[in-house]
């Protein structure tokens, strides 16, 4: 039987996380996203995600999937975190009927109240959803 090199490094390295576990840094203890899903007024829905990023960041996004999938259509849309506004504009839907809008930025002291909107310029459908993280 022919013992391989690798054994007098790997088996003390495996006997360690063994004994001692795999040492995790504070880093990867980051809060987990808040995670808010929504009803539009007419049936089509909002998913709107706030998450600190381990830069300190706070990841902000936003989308709708629309209940009649179809590409091509506008939104007007609105994103504010404590009523400062983070983005105004326009969306248009995928081929999937859905689209989504993504912001970092850097966080506010305490809470931040993220506020999603969108309507649709066809059919005036509207949606609105909150987070808090």
């Amino acid at each position: 039987m022919q013992i391989s090199r690798s054994v007098p490094v790997l088996l003390p390295a495996a006997l360690a996380i063994g004994l001692f576990g795999i040492v995790v840094p504070a880093q990867a203890s980051t809060k987990p996203a808040v995670v808010v899903n929504g009803t539009c007024s007419k049936g089509s829905l909002s998913n709107l995600q706030v998450q600190r990023e381990d830069n300190g960041t706070l990841s902000i996004d936003f989308g709708v999937d629309m209940s009649a999938h179809k590409s091509g259509v506008s939104w007007v849309v609105k994103v504010t975190d404590n009523g400062s506004i983070l983005y105004r504009g326009n969306a248009v839907t995928i081929s999937d009927g859905s689209f989504s809008i993504s912001n970092a930025i850097d966080p506010k002291t305490g809470m931040n109240h993220v506020v999603a909107t969108a309507r649709n310029r066809s059919t005036g459908e509207t949606c609105k959803i909150r987070a808090v993280a």
